[in-house]
């Protein structure tokens, strides 16, 4: 309930922000500036594209060579699923409800042009119940979450009716495996196994609504006898700008992961088909500076019941 509260905060926090009056410039309508030149108006005009695109940032090359933002996250989910899990060697169906708080510190840097380096540090906080018959297993951990990294790489800018065209390679690691549970199937802070993945990625302007898709495959590898299954995902969404400081964007997240395996052998009925539908709005409250509230409601049985989340990316 506590954790629960904490994500209501959280978003009411960030409508709050929203609600506030827009920003005053410093130089009022009777003052005036100094003489800008052709080149500081393109670029103060390129500056503020890039603020009201910043919802893109994990579509788009957005930063310019040597550039860092840094992203500052946190995501309260919970959810209910029916999964198998492995106990005293033998594969037994349970009932799972999850629980969570995960602070995120993202890292963005642009190596040169057109390439992008992105690395995800996730904090866990989590309580898990499992229902196996008439035996509950209650579980709690916090810690450090799996270490995740991305290079992106802007092959084509968008050109007439040519959308943008990105492409990615992924992994993440099994840092927060910090011992098995009893039920053999990883660790609360993380999954126990390491991921490779690629995806391509398709941006399209039909001003002023940007759309934009993805499809990527992820490899699992195996480990202890165990395969959690490879993963087909793919994006769907589109968004626009309110007005300077407002952006507000929807998209569709799914993913399709394989059975998975035990010992050589597939388990049958346990591949999962997640789907969710995300919407968010990203708010400029100063040069550079950002604040994303989000809200994620799950549409398939695997996919989580609902995450709330709060960002706040920073530029330098």
């Amino acid at each position: 309930m506590q954790q629960c509260k904490i994500g209501l905060w959280l978003l009411i926090g960030g409508i709050v922000i929203l609600l506030a009056p827009p920003l005053v410039s410093a130089q009022t309508a009777g003052e005036t500036g100094p003489t800008q030149t052709e080149e500081d108006i393109q670029k103060q005009a390129e500056e503020s594209k890039r603020a009201q695109d910043i919802f893109l940032r994990e579509q788009l090359v957005l930063f310019r060579q040597g550039e860092l933002q840094l992203e500052f996250g946190t995501l309260y989910s919970q959810e209910t699923r029916e999964q198998f899990v492995l106990l005293n060697n033998a594969v037994t169906p349970a009932k799972i409800t999850v629980s969570s708080v995960n602070p995120i510190l993202t890292l963005r840097y642009n190596l040169i042009d057109n390439l992008e380096l992105d690395v995800d540090i996730p904090f866990v906080a989590i309580k898990r119940k499992i229902d196996l018959g008439v035996t509950r297993i209650h579980t709690d951990d916090q810690g450090l979450g799996d270490i995740s990294g991305a290079l992106r790489y802007q092959l084509w800018y968008e050109l007439g009716a040519r959308p943008s065209v990105i492409l990615d390679l992924n992994g993440k690691s099994h840092t927060g495996d910090i011992g098995l549970l009893q039920t053999g199937d990883g660790t609360l802070t993380g999954t126990g196994h390491w991921n490779v993945g690629a995806g391509i990625t398709l941006v399209k302007t039909v001003d002023p609504v940007v759309f934009y898709g993805r499809v990527g495959y992820t490899y699992t590898l195996e480990r202890n006898d165990s395969d959690p299954g490879d993963e087909i995902s793919y994006r769907i969404g589109m968004g626009f700008s309110l007005n300077d400081r407002v952006s507000f964007n929807m998209q569709v997240l799914g993913a399709y992961v394989e059975r998975l395996e035990l010992n050589g052998d597939k388990i049958a009925s346990s591949s999962l088909n997640i789907i969710s539908l995300q919407f968010g709005v990203t708010v400029l409250l100063a040069k550079h500076l950002f604040l994303e509230p989000s809200v994620n409601v799950g549409l398939t049985d695997d996919a989580a019941d609902v995450v709330v989340g709060l960002s706040v990316p920073f530029q330098f």
